[in-house]
């Protein structure tokens, strides 16, 4: 029984084009310019490139006016007020947009500000008549202090942080290798296709070529059926390839529904080898969501292998997988995959996503743990729901851009 795709119009974004834009005039000064240039351009260059819609633009300036802010109010207090150990706030705000070295940099300019703070204290004698300076020089170096500590706990946090995503990463490469080998039959055949089209359209150009007379004609349609094939064969080694290679993770603007589709490409055969139907119910215009295309290629797969194994453990009729996808507000994505299989009891809903906690017997309890742990990362929510009267579906929703695609 073949498998049948019920597919919607999906809309593919188009490929961004570069916009030109036409550079200001030189300034008179222009080394002058660059020197004044180099603090900022300095601070952009550490900022976390995350798009926007996944933390706020006006954080950064909230920061910045909160530091003025800060170092403003203990100017014009007095010595026994440590109001610049409130700068401890600006640092842990700027972990949210900067990286390591950006952290340091607003660090060290909270601790210049409350530097600066202390000198105009002491020369602006009217706000802080009556008041002490040696508490004034206590306070300065208690705020000093606090600022340097949060900082180096501040960045320790981020360190421990970016160890635990490279090891779950390397977790996710291992159990996507694992996957890949439960389906390898699946994607031999896709990849047998082509090419035993590749020799059927030769053979077929040979004989058309040394027929009396010739037919250029049928000739040039082989070959141009050789490369087609050829070409469906390159794009399923490269899929492939990019779900086998380790590598850093490579956030950007991705269509989920065409990361669905070319799961289903990978995995088709096993889903005709185990009779089960696809219904893909994918809606046009979604918004696109911002992450790395092979880490939500392999939650998808993950949950269509799971979905795979529960219907053919269950061992009845309809064997039917329905994926859909839809927009949710304000700009989001959310992804169904709903299957017919045995179920879930109210334990497994509450469990399914554990590590090592699994349904299926000599499961390694990893897959949804790993799908949970990349739709977590993509700022997104996945949970399970019991199906009735039996199977089961998870869902998952993802942030996406403020306007869908046209």
């Amino acid at each position: 029984m073949s498998c049948e795709h019920i597919l919607g119009d999906v809309m593919m974004p188009p490929h961004a084009k570069a916009q030109g834009v036409d550079e200001p005039n030189a300034p008179a000064h222009p080394n002058r310019a660059r020197r004044f240039a180099r603090p900022w351009a300095y601070f952009v260059s550490r900022l976390d490139p995350r798009p926007q819609a996944l933390f706020s633009p006006m954080l950064p300036i909230f920061t910045a006016a909160l530091a003025i802010a800060i170092f403003i109010f203990d100017t014009v207090t007095p010595y026994e007020i440590a109001a610049a150990s409130l700068q401890v706030v600006v640092v842990l705000l700027s972990l949210r947009f900067c990286r390591k070295q950006g952290v340091i940099f607003v660090s060290l300019g909270c601790a210049a500000l409350s530097i600066l703070s202390a000198v105009l204290t002491i020369v602006s004698y009217v706000p802080t008549a009556g008041s002490t300076f040696s508490l004034g020089v206590i306070n300065t170096s208690i705020s000093l202090t606090a600022i340097a500590a949060t900082a180096y706990l501040a960045l320790a946090t981020e360190t421990a942080r970016q160890t635990a995503e490279r090891a779950q990463a390397h977790l996710a490469h291992v159990a996507r290798l694992t996957t890949l080998g439960e389906i390898s039959a699946s994607i031999a055949h896709e990849l047998n296709q082509p090419l035993t089209a590749v020799i059927t359209n030769a053979n077929a150009a040979t004989r058309w070529i040394r027929s009396e007379p010739p037919n250029p004609q049928k000739v040039t349609s082989s070959i141009e059926s050789i490369v087609e094939d050829a070409r469906r064969a390159s794009e399923i080694i490269a899929r492939i390839r990019a779900l086998t290679t380790r590598a850093e993770p490579q956030n950007a603007w991705v269509d989920i529904n065409a990361v669905i589709q070319e799961v289903l490409v990978l995995i088709q055969s096993q889903l005709n080898e185990n009779r089960i139907v696809v219904r893909a119910e994918l809606n046009n215009g979604l918004p696109s969501v911002f992450g790395d295309r092979i880490q939500l290629q392999q939650a998808v797969l993950n949950l269509i292998v799971n979905a795979i194994d529960a219907i053919g453990a269950a061992q009845a009729d309809p064997r039917e997988i329905r994926i859909r996808s839809r927009k949710t507000r304000p700009s989001g994505v959310e992804v169904s995959i709903e299957d017919t299989g045995g179920g879930l009891t109210t334990t497994d809903v509450n469990q399914i996503f554990d590590a090592f906690f699994s349904t299926k017997t000599g499961g390694m309890g990893i897959g949804l743990s790993i799908c949970r742990s990349i739709i977590e990362a993509h700022h997104g929510r996945i949970w399970a729901e019991k199906g009735e009267p039996s199977g089961a579906t998870f869902h998952f929703t993802l942030p996406g851009t403020q306007e869908a695609n046209q």
